[in-house]
């Protein structure tokens, strides 16, 4: 079976390789060629962490073949030196459908259960306590900025929650978010609108793109700071 597959550096020394037809796979490396090889692997993992949730789901048998489709370099803008433009993909250009939605729905549940499954025994000492070097602080600094980053994508499409309205309390907003997310998709069934901000282009499937992998990605991380802790 063959994968669509796109590259881009989303960061310095941070290249990710989607797999375009399964929402939420992806691979992660230093380098595009690493974050490549990887994806057959990850393509399993995905399988399996899939079919944990659904028993009934069939596990292709077969070997995963993979065409990388597309590159993107990522670029900064001259003007605007503090804001790193991302990939918009032409499969992000297709405006999703009912089956993107329900598919997405319930990944967005199993990511957060996962999510929940790493921070719950986490007291508040230990999600407060400064970690050298991590941008975000503490865990909690990490918490706040996977709800507002969620939240960040949908004001691409002017569907966000305003901040004012937003707890102050990291979990509490993680919540508030989610629910909104998930309000969101349903309305975006079949809306083709593409947005540009600072130079960067949006559509309703590259949110559910980003917001799929943003939450994996640092529940990985925290599950690595914890180890360290």
């Amino acid at each position: 079976m063959n994968y669509r597959v796109a590259v881009e550096d989303m960061e310095p020394n941070h290249w990710i390789a989607w797999v375009l037809d399964l929402p939420g796979c992806y691979s992660s490396a230093h380098t595009s060629d690493i974050a490549i090889s990887q994806v057959p692997f990850n393509i399993s993992r995905y399988f399996s962490w899939v079919s944990s949730y659904e028993s009934d789901l069939v596990i292709p048998r077969e070997t995963f073949k993979i065409d990388v489709i597309e590159s993107f370099k990522s670029f900064i803008k001259p003007e605007d030196p503090n804001y790193i433009v991302n990939a918009f993909f032409d499969d992000d250009k297709h405006p999703i459908g009912y089956w993107d939605v329900m598919i997405g729905q319930r990944l967005l549940d199993w990511s957060r259960s996962e999510f929940i499954k790493v921070i719950q025994n986490v007291d508040d000492d230990k999600l407060n306590l400064p970690i050298p070097n991590e941008v975000r602080g503490t865990i909690a600094g990490i918490i706040d900025h996977i709800a507002g980053a969620e939240n960040w994508y949908f004001s691409m499409l002017s569907l966000s929650i305003k901040r004012d309205v937003l707890s102050e309390k990291p979990q509490e907003k993680l919540v508030q978010v989610r629910q909104n997310t998930k309000a969101q998709l349903w309305k975006l069934i079949g809306d083709a609108q593409i947005t540009e901000k600072r130079g960067e282009l949006w559509s309703a499937r590259k949110i559910l793109r980003r917001t799929l992998w943003h939450e994996q990605d640092h529940t990985q991380h925290i599950e690595r700071l914890l180890k360290t802790m």
